[in-house]
């Protein structure tokens, strides 16, 4: 048992370096400028050029978020019925889990995502929606540079 877990384990290792030399080979450009992104990381960039066919699958970032499932999701039933309101969910988990992962290291590093937790933060929102519009606010980010293949700029205007 405890051998089949590490034959795995080294099987994952080897399928991820796989994935980026592959990333690396094909699409250096974008990766290079996704991964200049304070926050997003190699897996991420692999990642979101393979889902979105390197951001040529989307005319605009609104409905990259859909795709992942990032959009809002309300629940209303008439006037007086007004549920609580959450993201959609219906689109690719996995690209979900990363940049939600990535929205931690962001709100230490990225200057504009810090700023954007702090802000939050004293409105008095918890700290998962935070990390959810950090999330989001990443993917924008990575569809704009991944378009206009550009490095990120901090102080872009």
């Amino acid at each position: 048992m405890i051998n089949s877990v590490k034959n795995l384990k080294k099987s994952i290792e080897k399928l991820e370096l796989l994935i980026e030399k592959l990333a690396k080979a094909n699409y250096a450009k974008s990766v290079e400028c996704l991964t200049s992104i304070p926050g997003i990381g190699m897996k991420t960039a692999a990642m979101l050029i393979a889902t979105t066919n390197n951001f040529e699958k989307f005319e605009n970032y609104k409905q990259l978020i859909a795709f992942v499932g990032f959009s809002p999701r309300i629940y209303q039933s008439g006037s007086s019925v007004r549920g609580k309101g959450s993201i959609c969910k219906m689109g690719k988990s996995q690209i979900r889990k990363l940049l939600y992962m990535c929205s931690w290291s962001a709100k230490r590093w990225n200057k504009s995502c810090k700023d954007m937790y702090e802000r939050l933060i004293a409105k008095g929102k918890p700290e998962r929606v935070v990390k959810i519009a950090i999330a989001n606010k990443l993917l924008k980010l990575a569809f704009e540079i991944g378009k206009k293949q550009e490095k990120y700029e901090v102080n872009y205007c």
